[in-house]
């Protein structure tokens, strides 16, 4: 029986049309998902409950940095349908076996630039460049288990494999 501590990433590539991106820092702040809440009051509640709207988020972004200015920055910042995939790999220690286990998470996010950060010059460091994506569509997947999948333009939102608008989708 298997009975792993996830502990933490041991390294990560990140790809641009399956072309690796080289000249990115060394981490990846990954986006915040912050649901569209309504507010539910009235007759058989105390006060007001704060009530998510399934499957929609706010505007979710997600920054890469790169150290210096580059052609793989210019190219993001490309006005048109950007995809990256960033890839880990992942350990958890196994209490019960008493061995590392790996993992393979993947992220793929697509998204259009909506902001260029050039960064600054000064000598002997990098220039901090910055892209911005907005967010449309995220899978986030551990091995072959689907953990969070949002894409807002196809009305899909998995989580841990189960489609949370599969209902709606068939009502609408």
């Amino acid at each position: 029986m298997s009975n792993p501590i996830p502990e933490k990433i041991n390294g990560y590539n990140m790809y641009d049309e399956g072309e690796k991106l080289v000249g990115i820092t060394g981490d990846v702040e990954l986006p915040n998902f912050e649901p569209i809440t309504a507010a539910i009051s009235g007759a058989g509640i105390l006060g007001e409950v704060e009530s998510p709207v399934i499957g929609h988020f706010g505007s979710i972004k997600l920054t890469v940095p790169f150290r210096t200015l580059s052609k793989s920055a210019a190219k993001l910042n490309e006005p048109r349908h950007q995809q990256i995939t960033l890839r880990a790999d992942q350990n958890s220690y196994d209490v019960s076996q008493g061995k590392i286990l790996h993992q393979g998470l993947k992220i793929v996010i697509g998204g259009m630039p909506v902001g260029f950060n050039a960064g600054k010059l000064k000598t002997g460091e990098g220039t901090d460049t910055q892209v911005t994506l907005e967010v449309y569509y995220i899978k986030i997947m551990l091995d072959k288990d689907v953990l969070i999948e949002l894409d807002k333009y196809n009305y899909i939102y998995v989580v841990n494999n189960k489609d949370y608008l599969a209902e709606q989708k068939i009502n609408m």
